[in-house]
């Protein structure tokens, strides 16, 4: 019997002592950011209402940290008990969770590493997503809120890692899933992109420039997915036409020290050549693996051969597990970009990261079938 209690503690102790986001952290590094308690709210309620409104019957898991923070939620969880196989709720018991039918809640130390973590899991054949985020010390610059460092992904290899962690941690076999299917995925895809840009047109755009960042996103979900070097000449215009940019480029990383420039649109220079990582403001981005502004080039004395003309420069990672890459852009004028416009090139970049994913998975599953075909 005592020894049957020994082993039941060394199991609880290694379960609370898993981490999902530092299980992930080093591996899946170019998918992380920094992101609000607003933004994750976006993030997670993308997933959930995805399982709502389709009725995927799944097993869903979400960590709230603290069941205090579950009654705002309560009845967005109602719906998806009442839709999911169960929904498992975990969190510190700070409180006693309300009685509802179709989620089970359990109970995390507020020792456990999952107590400091943020987290949703979905794993089925036609839509898979994750979403794994630890809380940072410190507040938010702008909002004053918490801020999470997080990983936002509907790549296979990531989701499966989640999902055997917790297996782990729930204490059950792990089920991988055999077989997918990459058409729906790519439905679901498409369809929480669209809800993104539609949750912007509901707010209250109090400027032009606001009305212009929206439609940036609404044409760049839009763009055709055939042809990959198309896709990004396409997107490339979008940013000069309708975002206002006077120079765009996309670079993609060839080695540790070079990157190759894909495209460059408007006054930007360089396209075809090959530079090192150590040079202008996409080396810089791909380097640190985040997001940069330099409000006056003069004043920095910044020099960037790709941007000769530009005063003010915006880049942020284009980058998931497959791709290595910079979005960057050009304003002729000193402090042309603000917050809300760095803020906005990031949300492009996720887009453009999701489409470029499909586009490559579909590229990689029709060579494997000789009488189609993909232009890439």
């Amino acid at each position: 019997m005592l020894l049957g209690l020994k082993a039941e503690l060394i199991i609880r102790g290694y379960r609370m002592s898993i981490s999902l986001f530092l299980s992930i952290e080093n591996q899946y590094e170019s998918l992380r950011r920094m992101n609000t308690v607003s933004m994750m709210n976006v993030m997670s309620h993308q997933i959930e209402d995805q399982v709502i409104n389709h009725q995927i019957p799944a097993d869903f898991f979400a960590g709230f940290q603290r069941f205090s923070r579950f009654p705002d939620q309560l009845r967005r969880y109602g719906r998806l008990g009442a839709v999911c196989r169960r929904v498992h709720v975990l969190g510190v018991a700070d409180c006693q969770p309300p009685t509802i039918s179709g989620i089970e809640f359990m109970e995390l130390a507020p020792s456990s590493q999952l107590a400091q973590e943020w987290f949703l899991l979905v794993n089925t054949a036609d839509f898979w997503a994750t979403l794994v985020a630890r809380e940072m010390p410190g507040q938010d610059p702008i909002t004053k809120s918490r801020r999470f460092d997080a990983v936002w992904s509907y790549d296979v290899e990531v989701v499966e890692r989640i999902a055997l962690l917790v297996s782990q941690i729930m204490e059950k076999p792990y089920q991988p899933v055999r077989d997918r299917n990459y058409t729906q995925q790519n439905f679901h895809i498409t369809e929480m992109n669209s809800r993104m840009t539609e949750r912007l047109e509901k707010t209250d755009l109090l400027s032009q420039r606001r009305w212009s960042c929206l439609k940036t996103l609404k044409a760049i979900s839009a763009l055709p997915t055939k042809n990959l070097l198309l896709f990004l000449q396409e997107a490339s215009q979008v940013l000069l036409n309708i975002f206002g940019a006077a120079s765009a480029s996309i670079t993609m990383k060839m080695s540790d020290s070079t990157y190759r420039v894909v495209v460059a649109a408007g006054e930007a220079m360089g396209e075809g050549w090959t530079l090192q990582l150590s040079e202008g403001i996409s080396g810089q981005v791909m380097r640190e693996q985040r997001s940069v502004r330099i409000q006056d080039t003069n004043q920095s004395q910044t020099s960037d051969a790709l941007f000769p003309k530009a005063r003010c420069l915006i880049a942020t990672p284009l980058e998931n597990r497959r791709l290595h890459g910079a979005i960057s852009l050009g304003h002729s004028l000193p402090e042309g970009w603000n917050d809300e416009d760095l803020e906005v090139l990031e949300m492009v970049s996720r887009l453009l990261v999701v489409q470029l994913e499909q586009m490559l998975i579909l590229a990689k599953n029709q060579t494997k079938q000789p009488n189609k075909s993909v232009a890439v």
